[in-house]
This record gives C-alpha cells, structure tokens and sequence, in this order.
C-alpha cells in the first residue's frame, strides 16, 4: 500500500493560513482536544513522517522541545512532543543549513520527485502539519492525498498567506466527513477524487 500525504491545517473562511498569534487561541484547551479525538479517524491517525517547509519546521524546534520537558505543560502536550521529538521529520529547504532536532532530514531536491520517492518507501502516512509556502507547493503540484481543513468561522478580509493560490488545472476532491465544534470551528476531512 501506498504512504499517504495529509495535510492538516486551520485556515479562516476565506483561506488565509498564517497567524502570528493563531486563528484558534492556544489556550481553548476543550477545542484542541476534541480536534484530537476527531483526527483519530482520519490519515492523521496513522501517521510515521512528518513533511515541513522551513518556517514550520523553525517554528516547532523552538517550541516543542521545550514542552516536552516543562513539567507545568498539559499531559496531552507533553505527549504530543514526545511523538514530534520521536517522529522523522523531512524539511524541505533549499536554505536552512542545519536542523538538529531529533531525527530531522533536510532535502533540497524537487519537491514532486522527493514525495514520490518517500512514498514508495515503506512506513505508514505522511503529515504535513501546517505552514504555508510548502502546503501550497505540494497543492499546486498535486501531491496532497488527504485534506484536513480546520475553517475558523472568521473572515479577515486583508492581504495575507493564503493556503490556496492559482492552479493550473480545477482540483475535485471527495467529501469523508465534517465536524463542528462548539467554538464554531468546522473539520472536514476531503481526499483526492480517483
């Protein structure tokens, strides 16, 4: 069987996908826990390598570590770290000269090429957990399997990082499922049409 490329990300309702403070506060704690639960039965579930661009990966190395070892963090973050301390991580940078995070690889070749390569090697799914330049990368090239949209009931209205940008052809994926959570957040879950 094939590896899987999900993408899991938060977007607002019209598409833009970078905050410097987030769409969803960090600190609606029920939320990410029922996010949890709901990602249980998706892609996300099955899951051994996770894809990052540059940003992301910078982003989590200097912020994960940290939590894994902060005995005041909640149990369920500790856990998480522990699985992306654990986790290969493939960057995909031209520029970034070092990534000492544990088990961290950096590529630099052409980004169609390295995922198919990676998808034929055997292990389970590969997660792409958010950012915005390499999500839109592997969009426009086709390579994403699994959507995972997190729409935050919000319209910003302004210029920003949008996860969706001009492709060259119209893309039709298939509904699994949607969720709605009580902060108005809705999940859905859409894969590749065949």
């Amino acid at each position: 069987m094939t590896r899987k490329v999900v993408l899991q990300m938060h977007t607002t309702l019209d598409g833009l996908a970078d905050s410097k403070t987030g769409f969803v506060p960090i600190n609606d704690r029920p939320y990410w826990k029922e996010l949890g639960k709901a990602l249980e039965v998706t892609g996300a579930s099955d899951v051994d390598t996770l894809l990052l661009g540059k940003g992301t990966y910078r982003q989590f190395a200097s912020f994960w570590p940290k939590v894994a070892t902060d005995p005041a963090a909640p149990k369920d973050w500790r856990a998480q770290a522990k699985f992306l301390h654990e986790t290969p991580k493939v960057i995909f940078s031209k520029t970034l000269s070092a990534a000492n995070w544990n088990n961290s690889t950096i590529v630099r070749g052409d980004v169609a090429r390295e995922i198919a390569r990676l998808k034929h090697r055997p292990g389970k799914n590969m997660l792409v957990p958010g950012g915005v330049a390499f999500p839109r990368a592997l969009i426009e090239r086709d390579l994403v399997d699994e959507y995972l949209l997190s729409v935050v009931p919000t319209i910003v209205g302004q210029k920003g990082n949008r996860l969706f940008g001009p492709l060259p052809r119209q893309r039709s994926l298939r509904h699994v499922r949607s969720w709605t959570f009580r902060n108005g957040v809705t999940l859905h879950q859409l894969r590749r049409s065949k």
